[in-house]
């Protein structure tokens, strides 16, 4: 269900239109339908009809614990079908691990009609957000892990401790606007962002939450300051780190715009060079240029980035 057909299309994304118009993977999969393939189905909830968005997934998953079929059910925005039509497309042939690897940008990448104008205006980049922290949801439960997710702080969204806390931190959010933008609390009950901003009284309020947050997030940057530490002088854990954030910023939405991802599965000194040991996911693992201008690209921006001894290793 959506709110598709009484919203009024506003926007000058062809891309976004044509999905919200032409929906693709929006429904439901049966068991038979699921058996038919090998594969069992998993279903998993996220948000409430009740807090004006509710996402609920049906993953068929053969017996490499890959999702061969995925399909959503939304209710929300209008946009939302958009974002569960790639977040669909985006997880298949993906295990839990894979998905839990999932960055937001590289959701909203593909939603993009220009590749340098983001897809959504600042009130609704929450939608990926949402989308994103729901499909890393229903991989933990996949995997049989257990959701802690605190107390909920807006009545009205149903906004978590922990998706408030997790966003602030993923997204590097600053202030009080961004976090209503990446996350809805606080947008139409005004009464959890901060004392007396409403009529009523909160147990916990965005202010609060984003200070201590960002405190510890100050706190976490000190105990391991790899910042302006010379790459060759890193631990094994602190170039991994340095490694990881490189790819996060520069590389990985790329590939995922492609239908692809990547993973370190080592890396080791060998002598003056760094080699880091990678893997294809998604269409990048049969794409024919991952051996040659993929590559290309990744060893390159990481020699600019961190280190010109650094050599990268497909597996």
């Amino acid at each position: 269900m959506s709110k598709a057909s009484i919203l009024p299309q506003t926007r000058d994304n062809f891309k976004l239109d044509s999905l919200i118009n032409r929906p693709q993977n929006i429904g439901k999969i049966t068991q038979e339908e699921a058996h038919s393939q090998n594969a069992n189905l998993f279903t998993y909830h996220y948000g409430s009809c009740d807090s004006g968005l509710a996402i609920k997934f049906y993953m068929a998953i053969n017996q490499e614990n890959r999702v061969i079929e995925c399909k959503i059910e939304v209710f929300g925005e209008s946009e939302l079908i958009a974002v569960a039509s790639i977040a669909a497309l985006v997880i298949k042939n993906k295990t839990p691990d894979e998905i839990l690897n999932l960055k937001e940008k590289g959701l909203e990448y593909f939603l993009r009609e220009n590749p340098n104008k983001p897809a959504f205006s600042p009130s609704k980049r929450f939608l990926t957000v949402v989308m994103t922290d729901a499909l890393r949801c229903a991989a933990k439960k996949l995997k049989g892990e257990e959701i802690q997710e605190g107390d909920i702080v807006d009545s009205f969204t149903k906004a978590s401790e922990r998706f408030i806390k997790e966003s602030i931190k993923e997204y590097d959010i600053k202030t009080l606007k961004d976090l209503i933008d990446y996350t809805r609390a606080g947008a139409y009950d005004k009464s959890c962002q901060y004392p007396g901003a409403g009529e009523n009284l909160s147990k916990h309020y965005l202010t609060d939450i984003l200070k201590a947050t960002r405190e510890e997030m100050e706190q976490a940057s000190k105990n391991i300051d790899i910042s302006n530490k010379p790459f060759k002088e890193m631990s094994i854990e602190e170039k991994k780190a340095a490694i990881n954030a490189i790819i996060d910023k520069h590389i990985r939405h790329m590939l995922i715009m492609d239908g692809g991802d990547m993973e370190i599965l080592d890396i080791k000194n060998s002598g003056e060079h760094t080699d880091i040991y990678i893997r294809y996911l998604g269409a990048c693992s049969g794409c024919a240029s991952a051996s040659t201008g993929t590559l290309f690209a990744i060893e390159g921006i990481l020699k600019q980035k961190l280190d010109d001894k650094i050599r990268v290793i497909p597996l």
